[in-house]
């Protein structure tokens, strides 16, 4: 598949940080994870403080015959053995040629599912019947509701509607604080961030959101989604109107891992991606 083709290319480009949507993660929740750069030896180094874990993104650029001195670099900073994260496919062989012990271990929780956007968009045919069921639903008891792009004019109420979906959840899950400071991060910079999306509103107020950035004139990558829980097919429709109305010129979108958790991953499985993106860790030892 020509677009597939692509798509995998582009993310898999061994000087290339997987999209630029990797940009605009690690910016928004930087305060979360902890990020340091460096150049080093031609290349870009990033490193990762999290909890009480620590860890390096693959290299980007460099030449492979400084690759092995650029880790041996690394073990003397780090004091030991490390791991570089994120790492795709493609970029494997290259990294399988360090004279180091090494292991790579593949990182079911962080691989992309990817989507056909005509797939989003009509929700057609028999493996999403249960969804346009649910789609219908939502409109049927919502006759009023409207549908509009994210723009300056209701940055703020997306904002506030984003704040009171995390401020229900904080009590029981501490890290949403910082998806909190997240959204906060995109909504002030969502220009400059280069970010597109929409929101759904009921009654008057906005009670869902979707987000994301086009990574070419093929793939897109929905960074965050909100919805009111309580509203019967709204996470649904959110999904089905951005896909028509902010995706429509893509082949692709990727609506990124499910972090290993249960609920997510079912509801991604369930939308039938075209494709997964695997990745993998590599322990240097």
């Amino acid at each position: 598949m020509k677009d597939r083709a692509l798509f995998e290319t582009y993310l898999n480009k061994p000087d290339h940080m997987g999209s630029e949507c990797a940009y605009t993660n690690l910016f928004i929740w930087r305060d979360y994870y902890r990020t340091y750069w460096t150049e080093h030896l031609g290349f870009l180094i990033i490193k990762v403080d999290v909890e009480d874990t620590s860890f390096f993104l693959q290299p980007f650029g460099g030449e492979e015959e400084d690759l092995s001195r650029l880790v041996r670099d690394l073990k003397e900073y780090h004091g030991g053995g490390f791991e570089f994260h994120g790492i795709y496919e493609s970029s494997l062989e290259r990294l399988g040629k360090l004279a180091f012990e090494e292991e790579f271990v593949e990182d079911r929780d962080s691989w992309d599912y990817v989507y056909l956007q005509k797939d989003l968009a009509t929700l057609s045919g028999r493996k999403f019947h249960g969804q346009k069921n649910h789609y219908n639903a939502f409109k049927k008891a919502n006759p009023d509701y409207t549908f509009e792009l994210i723009n300056p004019e209701n940055y703020a109420e997306c904002l506030n509607f984003g704040e009171e979906w995390c401020r229900s959840r904080m009590d029981t899950d501490a890290s949403i604080y910082w998806e909190w400071r997240a959204l906060q991060e995109a909504f002030v910079n969502f220009e400059a961030l280069g970010l597109r999306g929409g929101a759904i509103r009921i009654g008057g107020r906005i009670q869902a959101f979707s987000f994301g950035k086009a990574i070419n004139d093929v793939i897109c990558d929905e960074n965050v989604e909100k919805a009111n829980p309580q509203i019967r097919g709204l996470y649904t429709a959110i999904q089905k109107e951005c896909a028509e109305k902010v995706w429509g010129d893509m082949t692709y979108i990727n609506r990124e891992e499910d972090m290993g958790n249960e609920g997510l991953r079912k509801a991604k499985e369930a939308l039938h991606p075209a494709f997964m993106v695997k990745k993998y860790n590599l322990r240097i030892k």
